[in-house]
């Protein structure tokens, strides 16, 4: 395990919410052209399902969901969130699917902790309410680049204020060329 004896802290009257992400070194967290998937290692990945088990549920957008929901469903066998605008394309889902933010946060309040995967414009709004409260960040070493509509980084959507979030390093490791950043807001 790569987070041994993994403990989050108790958040008063909400969940702990997390959140896990991969990135180039230029902050790319999602390309358009599916040649650049996946962004990280195996090891990355064994990562993103370690901290799933950790998870009491699981949160994903709605473009998250249509490109990994399916593969999602098989291997996580917990409760599975899916905020969309277009609550037919889920259908044939077993996920709960949620169309607003405000009732997407309701349902969340039953658990301790939540994996919010994103994508980066659902992270935004998690941001915006001030309702992350840790950041696992993977730094593949890679550099994409960009162009229009091509790319997305952590957080989409919103421009956060410049001294909103002031993160706290918890760990860092490196395994080969990738490092795993550990953070608190």
């Amino acid at each position: 395990m790569f987070y041994q004896n993994l403990k989050f802290p108790k958040v008063k009257n909400r969940p702990f919410f997390y959140t896990n992400f991969v990135q180039t070194v230029d902050g790319k967290v999602a390309v358009a052209d599916k040649r650049y998937w996946p962004i990280g290692s195996k090891i990355d990945h064994q990562i993103l399902l370690e901290l799933r088990s950790k998870a009491d549920c699981l949160v994903h957008g709605g473009k998250l969901a249509r490109q990994f929901g399916q593969e999602t469903i098989k291997n996580f066998k917990k409760p599975y969130y899916i905020i969309t605008k277009h609550p037919k394309d889920f259908k044939n889902l077993n996920a709960h699917i949620i169309t607003d933010f405000k009732t997407l946060l309701k349902e969340l309040n039953k658990y301790k902790h939540v994996l919010v995967e994103g994508g980066p414009t659902l992270l935004g709004s998690f941001f915006e309410k001030e309702l992350i409260d840790e950041i696992f960040l993977t730094i593949a070493p890679k550099i994409y680049g960009s162009k229009p509509d091509s790319t997305k980084t952590l957080v989409e959507g919103i421009l956060l204020p410049p001294d909103k979030f002031k993160l706290k390093l918890i760990s860092v490791k490196k395994i080969k060329d990738e490092l795993f950043l550990r953070y608190r807001t």
